[in-house]
């Protein structure tokens, strides 16, 4: 075993700043066979650990897996607890101070190969520092390599696109038209909008701004972080293309197929044991994600890293959405400026092209980063008289009260809030509900109408776990249908079982979030499961599908890049800290034609004022 350097640390005795020792079994106690196997390494590499040194361990790597790219040594440690729900046991043994720190052989400076870096007041584990210098430096460069010029053949094609837009009526400037001028000129672009804001006509317009001032065909590639994402990205860019009168052999020029960004990335990622002599880079001209802020800092480091230098990148998105499940919430980090504000040479060149912006909107100090960021600010779809769209706009400014809540149920049809006991009687009442539309779905026999038919009404939960949980919700569901015989099941199958994929079958071509169904084949008189992946349909036998769930209830988050026509929204029995601004807004806009919600209204409106908290260094 390697000795421990004695200089360091030695200044820090194990306990708190009030003279209280921190307690012996605290970090077996906090710590999982994870973070367990890590110390026992750590200590076979670099020597005895502190116990101080090990909470640090313990809690950067907890605050990772929940979200977090690093670990802020700001907030006390029993703060750090608390945001991590720890029981009332541990929350108790907790010191009510900050996490004592300096240089040691496993805790070091950012130019140091240490196994965890403290950059600041952030504590990291090195992968994830390397990744996040490593994307911050390539968004920087590519930001910093905006052309100065824009052609007069791209100011006319421009004009011609949205030549026949209506004069916004708060005499606000055309976003969107701001958005695809932008692409001509910034190799990196953000653009962020809410539901109906037009991110999808915007594209549209922008491939055909750049196609048609393009002396070649170009390469692009349309991508989103899932499958049932992927799909709506390719739908929407048809309609979005059909709504220019592009004719059919005009069409033929552009992609409309999406794919997910892992499947994007297959053919350049090399597997073994050797890193590649040199890195393989994505043939495109522009690459185009969809659903950004689903996308963790480890996958959008991959994307980055194989993109050629001449490739363009244009990230879509809604800021106010959740972030991702996995480490790093990099669109909402990177989407900080407050409003639609540029530099100035950015505003002289929007002036050339017609686009005059207020004065207001110059901003001196602004960095190359945010001055490639567009928010689009209209709903289409969502008028005056929406209270989806009423409603989820609250929700961000935060609903004070349950009076304010009311106002908007009272006032709006296509809102509304209905007790929830948590009885056995409302869960029968659910299930109930949901038998008689399995019955119907049942003897549906066009694999179209059946997948239409399940996005037609959705119950959404805020957990996974738990009495009102997906997981507890779907088996009953289950369990109800076997026991009252309503449908005629086969190994668990039965015709109109809607279900969802939850992990990548790249042999399968199906995809973690895709949605599918379950329908008799009459030919084969045998069960047959119809998947929605991308842009199509793919029919799998059951006993090859391994990695896939119930989709009578789904949670918040597995309900993203989804839209259907009734959300229904089961607020838990007690408040939990995963109930935020974010999670509610995300709710919302999955519905277009109607928004219920189950449950208290108090709760709702405390969620609605508390916002998620992601630590990082963005």
């Amino acid at each position: 075993m390697t000795k421990r350097n004695p200089s360091l640390f030695d200044d820090v005795p194990d306990k708190d700043q009030t003279g209280e020792g921190l307690d012996s079994d605290l970090t077996d106690l906090l710590a999982d066979r994870l973070e367990k196997e890590l110390i026992r390494f750590l200590e076979q590499e670099h020597g005895e650990m502190t116990t101080e040194e090990k909470l640090a361990v313990i809690l950067t790597v907890q605050f990772r897996m929940a979200g977090h790219v690093c670990l802020s040594i700001n907030k006390t440690v029993r703060e750090l607890g608390n945001m991590l729900e720890l029981d009332s046991q541990l929350m108790g043994m907790l010191p009510d101070r900050t996490l004592q720190l300096t240089e040691s052989s496993i805790i070091g400076k950012p130019d140091q190969e240490t196994p965890f870096v403290l950059d600041g007041d952030k504590l990291y584990q090195h992968r994830y520092f390397k990744m996040e210098r490593s994307l911050k430096e390539w968004i920087n460069q590519k930001s910093d390599l905006q052309s100065s010029v824009l052609s007069d053949k791209k100011i006319e094609i421009l004009n011609e696109l949205f030549e026949d837009e209506p004069k916004d009526e708060n005499d606000e400037p055309n976003w969107q038209k701001v958005a695809v001028l932008l692409s001509a000129i910034k190799p990196f672009l953000i653009i962020s909008g809410g539901p109906g804001t037009g991110k999808t006509t915007t594209v549209a317009r922008l491939l055909v701004l750049h196609q048609r001032s393009s002396g070649k065909p170009l390469k692009v590639a349309l991508a989103a972080p899932t499958g049932k994402a992927a799909g709506r990205m390719g739908e929407a860019l048809k309609a979005g293309m059909k709504r220019l009168n592009m004719s059919d052999e005009d069409l033929e020029k552009y992609p409309l197929e999406s794919q997910t960004i892992h499947r994007l990335l297959r053919g350049v990622e090399e597997r073994g044991l050797l890193p590649p002599v040199r890195e393989k880079k994505l043939p495109y001209d522009m690459v185009i994600i969809d659903e950004a802020s689903m996308i963790d800092l480890s996958l959008m480091n991959r994307l980055t890293k194989h993109l050629a230098p001449e490739t363009k990148l244009i990230l879509l998105g809604d800021k106010n959405q959740l972030a991702s499940v996995e480490a790093g919430s990099v669109f909402a980090d990177l989407c900080g400026k407050a409003d639609n504000l540029f530099r100035e040479e950015t505003v002289g060149l929007l002036d050339t092209a017609g686009i005059e912006l207020d004065r207001s909107r110059f901003e001196a100090d602004l960095s190359t980063a945010d001055d490639s960021i567009v928010y689009l600010t209209k709903s289409y779809r969502f008028s005056s008289d929406s209270g989806i769209g009423t409603l989820a706009e609250a929700v961000n400014k935060g609903i004070t009260s349950s009076e304010d809540f009311n106002q908007i149920v009272d006032c709006f049809s296509d809102v509304d809030q209905k007790a929830f006991n948590y009885q056995k009687h409302d869960f029968e009442t659910i299930i109930e509900a949901l038998t008689k539309r399995v019955r119907e779905a049942s003897s549906m026999t066009d694999v179209s109408a059946l997948l239409d038919f399940w996005k037609m009404q959705m119950w959404l939960t805020v957990l996974r776990r738990g009495l009102s949980g997906s997981e507890r919700l779907n088996q009953l569901a289950e369990q109800s249908l076997a026991t009252k015989r309503a449908v005629r099941m086969n190994q668990g199958w039965y015709s109109g079982r809607p279900i969802i994929i939850t992990r990548n079958d790249y042999d399968l071509g199906v995809y973690n979030g895709d949605f599918g169904v379950c329908m008799k084949s009459n030919e084969e008189d045998r069960f047959l499961i119809h998947v929605q992946s991308g842009a199509g349909v793919k029919t799998i036998r059951p006993e090859r599908l391994q990695d896939y769930k119930p989709a009578f209830f789904l949670t918040v988050h597995k309900s993203q890049g989804s839209e259907f026509d009734t959300v229904n929204l089961l607020m838990p029995k007690d408040d939990v800290p995963i109930l935020t601004k974010e999670l509610l807004y995300t709710a919302i806009t999955r519905a277009k034609q109607e928004f219920v919600l189950y449950g208290d209204k108090l709760m709702f409106v405390k969620g609605s004022v508390r916002s998620t908290e992601r630590f990082s260094g963005f």
